[in-house]
């Protein structure tokens, strides 16, 4: 059999990268044609169906994924090795795709790649804040954060720390309510809920010895605690929201902390790739310093 070669397989990940033959061919500097070409020749010498394409999309096979993550990472490594030739600045170079989860992304990511974009100006980013779990491969995303246990995947992860979550209150509602001593005075009020799993309805405290489940009343409920935050500063209730969210106004005194020393359970918060972090000089860079400040800001429990 003979060896693939290195521009056919080339061609076929920026393909799959950029989600369209128009894009990769613009970004190789290439004619569309040519890029057709290389992945019908590139299918036609393996004898496997690589990618599924209709007018308006195109999916990748079993085959055609199982070739990309295979391919990726050392074609990675290879396009920064060439262009170490041209000078090391060089390396840190290109655009970085990201997604995270909405309220993660805009408090905690959108930061450290404001600082990033200052010192590395030869980087650029996409970045696309959904609850939703999103196809990396499919979609050409470097990095995803996730919330919660990971599925078995051929992604690589890295774990970064946990979310918790504290039950907090505007002045102006504790004023009018009765006093919470106990995480079972929670069913006397009016609770501010994410729309999402067991939380929506029930809310796991503990605290170093002890662990509540309670069923609250749910007056708000909604996809984004960024929503319940602003809802609770108004005053419409008690909410259970991620302590970074809230360092702010709680300092503020636009919120109270609720039953100090009881919080959520914590929830995992990873760093997921399709290839090794490590694969490169960008991504060992920007992985490092999301891995770093996103840590340091999920430590930081009031």
């Amino acid at each position: 059999m003979e060896t693939i070669g290195i521009e056919l397989t080339r061609i076929f990940i920026k393909v799959v990268q950029q989600g369209s033959f128009s894009k990769a061919a613009e970004l190789l500097k290439i004619p569309k044609s040519t890029v057709s070409k290389a992945i019908a020749r590139l299918e036609r010498e393996t004898g496997t169906k690589l990618l599924l394409r209709t007018t308006r999309s195109q999916t990748l096979t079993a085959s055609g994924r199982a070739f990309y993550e295979t391919c990726l990472e050392p074609l990675q490594i290879l396009e920064d090795a060439q262009k170490s030739l041209f000078g090391q600045d060089a390396i840190v170079a290109g655009k970085i795709k990201i997604t995270a989860p909405e309220d993660l992304g805009t408090h905690v990511v959108a930061p450290i790649i404001g600082e990033l974009s200052q010192t590395h100006e030869k980087l650029s980013f996409e970045l696309q804040y959904t609850n939703q779990l999103i196809d990396l491969v499919k979609e050409g995303f470097d990095f995803a954060i996730r919330i919660g246990t990971l599925k078995q995947s051929g992604l690589k992860a890295k774990r970064i720390g946990e979310v918790t979550l504290i039950p907090v209150a505007a002045p102006s509602y504790l004023e009018k309510r009765a006093k919470i001593s106990t995480p079972q005075d929670l069913l006397k009020h009016d609770c501010l809920s994410i729309s999402a799993g067991n939380l929506m309805q029930r809310w796991d405290l503990k605290n170093k010895s002890q662990t509540a489940k309670i069923m609250v009343n749910v007056k708000v409920e909604s996809n984004q605690m960024t929503s319940l935050l602003q809802v609770a500063i108004a005053g419409g209730g008690v909410a259970l929201v991620p302590s970074y969210l809230c360092k702010n106004e709680l300092q503020q005194k636009k919120l109270v902390r609720l039953l100090p020393s009881w919080h959520s359970v914590g929830m995992a918060v990873s760093l997921v790739s399709p290839v090794s972090m490590a694969s490169s000089a960008r991504l060992k860079l920007v992985s490092d310093k999301i891995f770093t400040a996103t840590q340091k800001t999920l430590s930081e429990i009031l």
